[in-house]
């Protein structure tokens, strides 16, 4: 009897446990979405879990648990994702949709990565709704929207957008789609992995373990009479060299890479065996940016760069919302020879300067000069 009672009252507890621990995630999901987090970071240290939120490009403490919550939270996580709750060894990378109050079926990637005192947890919080999505608010300025329209008002080239990781290069791919969405197209994207569903394009999620890679995906796609193609991102020399193909024989490509900057970017695809010829002929537009933060407008009209004791919108930091900060370099005749001859790095950026198309500290100066960052905040990201 004694020993059924014992069962029955750790039964109770653990169900108990379950409700605490569900309702702890749930808060954590309103906290973040509330705060418009980029991502969740669930952290393991010896005798603590913590959790901390990326807003607007800064990683911020949330919370603090009991280390035995840890594995039950991550349980909860790896449940929601459909990942293997039993394995902890090994990394596992999965989704899972989000929702708090109102707001519902918000896309997340999950990733785990064993640690020395458990698994580390990160969620990317995809929460970009196509009607964010607007050439026009994207934080060019008319000279730089003109040349990128004129880019993607043509039949054929390539479209580049460059930048670091978060720095905003997806919503400037899809707002490009959107403006090219007028049903007149066969738009298809290959992505990795799909952030935001959009209609009337045909989005093609990557799937490395079925084999379905960035370069498979873009040579079945040939096939398909596209005429608008998007691939996230140049990863490998052979992707790179296919999607300069298909812009040589009529389609229009937008993609993304990682370079410092426009000119840069035109070494990092000879890096990755592009031929000068191919690159001159077939890129038309290469763009560049970083996301900077803005000042919080409930607490900062004195334009001071010390953050208040505390503010309700901004939690303190002075800042809220990021806007951001472009260089849109349309080759010209003389930038397309001066590739094709292979000219250094120096040559190109000169030629720029010439044609007056703006670096990325020259396009921030904007911000800074109406008041809406800081120079330490510039520097912070562009240098």
């Amino acid at each position: 009897m004694n020993r059924s009672l014992r069962r029955c009252a750790f039964i109770s507890r653990m169900i108990e446990e379950d409700d605490v621990i569900i309702h702890f995630w749930q808060d954590i999901v309103d906290q973040a979405l509330l705060a418009k987090a980029s991502d969740i970071h669930i952290e393991p240290e010896n005798g603590v879990s913590h959790v901390r939120l990326r807003v607007d490009g800064c990683l911020s403490h949330l919370s603090s648990s009991p280390a035995h919550w840890h594995d039950r939270v991550s349980s909860r996580v790896k449940i929601l994702a459909r990942l293997d709750i039993s394995e902890k060894r090994l990394p596992q990378d999965g989704q899972m949709l989000l929702s708090s109050g109102e707001i519902n079926n918000i896309d997340c990637r999950v990733s785990t990565l064993p640690t020395l005192h458990g698994e580390k947890i990160v969620l990317r919080v995809l929460s970009k709704q196509e009607d964010d999505l607007d050439i026009n608010k994207i934080g060019l300025d008319q000279t730089q929207k003109q040349d990128l329209l004129y880019c993607l008002d043509q039949a054929q080239g390539m479209i580049l957008v460059t930048g670091p990781t978060g720095s905003g290069k997806t919503q400037t791919l899809y707002s490009c789609l959107k403006y090219l969405m007028d049903g007149s197209r066969n738009i298809t994207s290959i992505e990795d992995p799909v952030e935001i569903q959009l209609q009337g394009i045909n989005q093609v999620p990557i799937n490395e373990k079925a084999g379905l890679r960035f370069d498979v995906a873009l040579r079945a796609l040939m096939r398909q009479d596209p005429d608008v193609i998007m691939v996230g991102e140049i990863r490998d020399a052979v992707t790179a060299k296919i999607a300069l193909q298909a812009a040589e024989t009529g389609h229009l490509v937008l993609t993304t890479l990682h370079a410092n900057d426009a000119p840069s970017a035109i070494f990092r695809l000879k890096q990755l065996g592009c031929l000068h010829g191919d690159i001159a002929n077939n890129v038309s537009c290469i763009t560049a940016q970083r996301l900077v933060r803005i000042f919080c407008t409930a607490c900062s009209s004195n334009q001071t760069q010390k953050p208040p004791e505390f503010c309700t919108f901004c939690s303190g930091s002075g800042f809220n919302g990021r806007r951001a900060v472009h260089q849109v370099m349309r080759l010209s005749d003389q930038l397309r020879q001066l590739i094709e001859s292979e000219a250094p790095l120096s040559a190109i950026q000169t030629q720029c300067h010439t044609e007056k198309i703006s670096t990325l500290k020259e396009s921030a100066q904007t911000l800074i000069a109406s008041g809406l960052t800081s120079e330490n905040e510039i520097r912070r990201h562009i240098g």
